[in-house]
């Protein structure tokens, strides 16, 4: 039984790791946005499928200050002012949690602090944002929110990796294959897993989970209907083969192939590459291109509007008919988008200059209709922001009908119809690319531009504009409409300037507190240090009466000023070794602002303190803090951390109950065995840390210290279920070559030779750089000898 399947890639600019595999967008590569006008963009979308070019807009029930505040706070951030846009950021996310545009900011200050690689800051958003979108068990997640939750998973993979911390990136990236399967999220997460194991040398896991990318690819038409699924002009184009004679086939040598006929004339026979993991299933592949047919190239040459006819000959069916074709069909789609760029029609403009002609390009091969160069007509706008007050005054009524998506904040200055050409070389032109240029002219105010005439006017920090609906493309029938922006070059200004503010007694009065319970905080911990400890108790009191009235009065006070004196209260309170109510603090900070880590981060910081001293019963219960906190991005990591405290305490009192030092202990026992009867305690912690968060980077380690535990114990019946447990769901874990030797071990002991030395062999194979090689060579060679009769 065979079942043939068309199925489109995604558009996404996707690494070329083997020939199979390269995705081509239809978009050049410089067509995508920096990461900051990403997050300008993503503020204003409707679509989650548009493309990165597009301007996108925000939900019409976002706050419209809200939204205000963050477009100017990626602004700052696209002029380099970082500090200042990060606390408009910061405001918006701490004010308008549990909203689209406070997840948003969220993402926005995680992307510039990958840019900048601030890896520990950008993670620390990633985290939180992809812990927040989670959603429910049987709700259904808003397409903006799921959008966000992947990117915010494949963000904080790709910051582990940036890091060069490839092993705590694979339990991410393996979650955004899981949750974003057959979008191109996927794809890229199993380029990164591959590269992981590339960089930690496990080549040949590296050259397994290469091989998987592009093969996460949406099936055209699956939704049922009867129209025609699409496929992307430029990209390229698959179909996968789902044969039970595969397998035979394979082993016989017989090529499995597709034959692919373009409704303008193409005619391609396509080869099959294997599935990994699939043995049943072959995938087929070709580049395509816009153009006139050329048989027997390798390539799918289509016009937009065309037909592909794919179609397989099954030789053994499962009622033994032989020949029995089977075909699908696709349409073959151009998506339209349109920019502005640099005179090289490759590199996006950044910004515009008056008196300098600006090129205008459109991409769209559905309106390459034939091989003469085709012409497009589109409205080049310049627009500026309206003031405030001046916007009020003049769009009262049309405010009241206003909905939160709408831009009323720019005004338009003037306008100009363009004739973009379809641009090319020779008889025939078939590139569906479309460009030309807009001459810009300075105007001064109060003077009305020409509306007839070819030039643009323009003033410094105008913003132009241009759309473009899209009749035929690849996310659905309706029209889809996309728009693109630049600025134009502002002046520098380098007069005097004075600014004014007006300052409230009451945040006088706070920040003044802030500044002070920050000296007395610092200088008391420097009191701490030198064993001053009453000193260091005064300095920690004074703090206290200058933050708790800020607390007290937080209602009035800005938010950064209220989460400074929460801040520098803990610290007091812990000077003081005031445990507890530095606990009941952080807990009250949570409950306040449950989308800050600032909390989360203290108490890890608190915990880990405690550990260096020694004081294991209050670092267990610092990290236990972290699980009560709302959103803990450090939950996992704590409760590896109570397991990690709770040894080192069994650790410690083994060493106690040594009280000659000497080679038995009291009891009879060896250290090692009496350090194993009181691991109890930790054992159920390092359990609770996988099953809780069986996703999160420190399951691996924390099964992979359950199984030890065990196979020093000698259960092995116990210790082999769950190095079962360990491959199944830890294929990257970065300590599998220990746990095969372990594995070996254990079998070994079970009286298993064939199963010790498949592990062995997996082992020599699997790892040729680990530590364990020479052991594990000598031993499978040994249990080889004894196997052949020889002395082991």
């Amino acid at each position: 039984m065979t079942l043939l399947r068309v199925w489109r890639i995604f558009s996404a600019a996707l690494p070329a790791v083997v020939a199979l595999v390269i995705t081509a967008s239809a978009l050049p590569a410089a067509a995508k946005p920096p990461a900051k006008q990403r997050g300008k963009q993503r503020a204003q979308a409707q679509a989650p499928a548009a493309p990165a070019t597009e301007r996108p807009r925000t939900a019409s029930d976002v706050d419209r200050d809200a939204r205000r505040l963050y477009d100017q706070a990626i602004e700052l951030l696209d002029m380099n002012q970082h500090e200042r846009g990060l606390g408009m950021l910061q405001t918006v996310a701490r004010d308008h949690r549990g909203t689209l545009v406070a997840h948003m900011a969220h993402m926005a200050m995680g992307e510039h602090h990958l840019e900048q690689r601030e890896y520990a800051e950008a993670l620390n958003h990633f985290l939180l944002l992809s812990r927040l979108l989670e959603p429910k068990p049987g709700a259904t997640q808003p397409p903006q929110e799921q959008e966000l939750q992947r990117e915010a998973l494949f963000n904080a993979g790709l910051a582990h990796y940036e890091a060069g911390q490839y092993a705590a990136c694979f339990p991410l990236f393996r979650r955004v294959t899981e949750v974003a399967e057959k979008t191109p999220w996927a794809n890229q997460a199993y380029f990164y897993i591959g590269m992981s194991h590339y960089q930690l040398k496990n080549w040949n896991k590296a050259i397994d989970s290469l091989s998987l990318v592009g093969t996460e690819v949406e099936e055209a038409g699956k939704d049922g209907s009867e129209a025609l699924g699409r496929i992307e002009i430029g990209e390229r184009f698959y179909a996968k083969i789902d044969d039970a004679d595969i397998p035979i086939m394979r082993r016989l040598d017989q090529p499995v192939r597709a034959r692919v006929q373009v409704a303008s004339g193409d005619d391609e026979m396509i080869e099959g590459a294997p599935v990994p993991g699939k043995d049943n299933q072959m995938l087929a592949s070709a580049p395509t291109a816009l153009g006139l047919p050329k048989l027997g190239d390798g390539v799918l040459q289509m016009i937009g509007g065309d037909v592909l006819t794919v179609t397989y000959v099954d030789d053994s069916t499962v009622d033994g008919q032989k020949g029995v074709t089977r075909s699908g069909k696709v349409k073959a789609v151009s998506t339209g988008v349109v920019g502005f760029y640099l005179g090289d029609l490759a590199t996006p403009a950044s910004v515009a200059y008056p008196g300098q002609p600006q090129v205008v390009m459109l991409r769209d091969g559905d309106l390459d209709k034939s091989p003469a160069a085709e012409q497009v007509t589109l409205t080049v706008t310049s627009r500026y922001k309206v003031e405030e007050a001046e916007k009020k005054e003049s769009d009262d009524l049309l405010d009241i009908f206003a909905k939160g998506d709408d831009q009323e904040s720019w005004r338009d200055r003037d306008s100009v119809t363009v004739m973009l050409t379809e641009v090319g070389e020779g008889p025939e032109i078939r590139t569906g690319v479309f460009a030309c240029k807009v001459q810009l002219a300075v105007t001064d105010d109060g003077i009305e531009p020409e509306t007839n005439d070819a030039v643009l006017q323009t003033q410094e920090l105008d913003e132009l504009v241009v759309k473009y609906t899209d009749a035929v493309h690849l996310h659905g029938d309706e029209p889809r409409e996309t728009e693109a922006t630049v600025k134009v070059s502002g002046s520098v200004n380098s007069g005097v300037t004075a600014d004014q503010y007006v300052v409230f007694e009451e945040l006088l009065k706070s920040r003044k507190g802030v500044v002070e319970a920050e000296a007395l905080v610092g200088l008391g911990a420097i009191y701490k240090d030198m064993g001053l400890d009453d000193r260091a108790s005064q300095r920690a009191r004074e703090s206290l009466e200058r933050v708790d009235p800020i607390i007290v009065n937080r209602q009035k006070l800005p938010g950064d000023i209220v989460e400074t004196a929460f801040r520098l209260k803990w610290e007091s309170e812990l000077l003081k070794d005031d445990f507890e109510s530095a606990s009941a603090t952080y807990l009250a900070f949570n409950r306040l602002y449950p989308e800050s880590v600032l909390a989360d981060q203290a108490l890890m910081t608190l915990g880990r303190s405690l550990v260096d001293r020694g004081d294991y019963a209050k670092a267990v219960a610092a990290f236990g803090k972290v699980l009560e906190l709302q959103n803990p991005i450090s939950a996992a990591e704590a409760q590896f951390r109570i397991g990690e405290a709770l040894q080192k305490d069994a650790e410690k009192k083994a060493e106690a109950a040594d009280a000659h030092n000497s080679k038995w202990g009291r009891l009879g026992l060896n250290k090692t065995t009496a350090v194993q009867n009181l691991m109890d305690p930790a054992i159920a912690a390092y359990r609770r840390c996988y099953d809780l968060f069986p996703e999160s980077s420190f399951a691996a380690e924390a099964l992979g210290r359950v199984v030890r535990h065990y196979v020093e114990t000698e259960n092995f019946a116990q210790s082999s279920e769950l190095l079962q447990s360990v491959f199944k769901d830890y294929p990257d874990a970065a300590f599998l070559d220990d746990m095969l030797m372990l594995w070996a071990n254990v079998a070994f002991r079970m009286g298993d030779n064939e199963l010790a030395k498949a592990k062995l062999r997996q082992l020599v194979f699997d790892y040729p750089a680990s530590e364990h090689l020479d052991e594990a060579q000598r031993k499978l060679a040994a249990l080889e000898g004894q196997a052949s009769g020889g002395t082991p």
